[in-house]
């Protein structure tokens, strides 16, 4: 019975003599909500447009050795590959002409870019690739984020030896596209 009396004292002693006074209080869970709250609508519209560029600049690359691929392909198979830029639909594309005789150029049949879209002065809506890598085409091919129209990624090709050159377009697309707002290295 002692050891019972004991342990009730001992119980009521740890339970009932010390009191919490850590802890938060509504004022102050409040202010930090706050502080927090107009952090991220600082932060969120940033972030929108970090990811705007990475999407665009992950299409444009995509598109690049897309070219890139057709043209290795046309020398490797001894024939002309041909792809079309396709901006009537709504993602605009990047596709292998359908005709049967450009089977091989490329490993599938479209590319649709979901982030971005086309804007190009190339004669005709075709990227010719002659049995030798020659392009056919001469003119400039802008990517432009559908979501921040300031991030634009660009391609000049030349004519008749099909050099590409690639990086990031200084200009308004919307407008017309000059190549020489085209700067090297993206």
């Amino acid at each position: 019975m002692a050891y019972k009396n004991e342990l009730i004292k001992a119980l009521k002693l740890c339970l009932f003599t010390q009191k919490s006074t850590s802890g938060w209080t509504l004022i102050e869970i409040g202010v930090v909500t706050t502080i927090v709250g107009i952090l991220a609508s600082v932060a969120f519209p940033s972030l929108m447009g970090i990811k705007a560029k990475m999407d665009t600049r992950g299409e444009f690359s995509e598109v690049v050795q897309t070219l890139r691929q057709a043209q290795r392909n046309a020398v490797k198979m001894g024939r002309e590959c041909r792809l079309i830029m396709d901006t009537t639909n709504t993602p605009h594309r990047l596709q292998l002409d359908p005709d049967a005789k450009y089977t091989g150029c490329l490993t599938f049949q479209e590319f649709p870019l979901n982030n971005s879209k086309f804007h190009e002065n190339f004669p005709g809506t075709a990227i010719r690739f002659s049995y030798k890598g020659n392009s056919t085409n001469m003119g400039t091919m802008v990517i432009q984020s559908s979501f921040s129209p300031t991030v634009s990624y660009c391609l000049a090709m030349s004519g008749m030896i099909g050099v590409m050159r690639a990086g990031v377009y200084e200009g308004d697309p919307e407008t017309a596209i000059d190549p020489t707002q085209c700067r090297t290295g993206y």
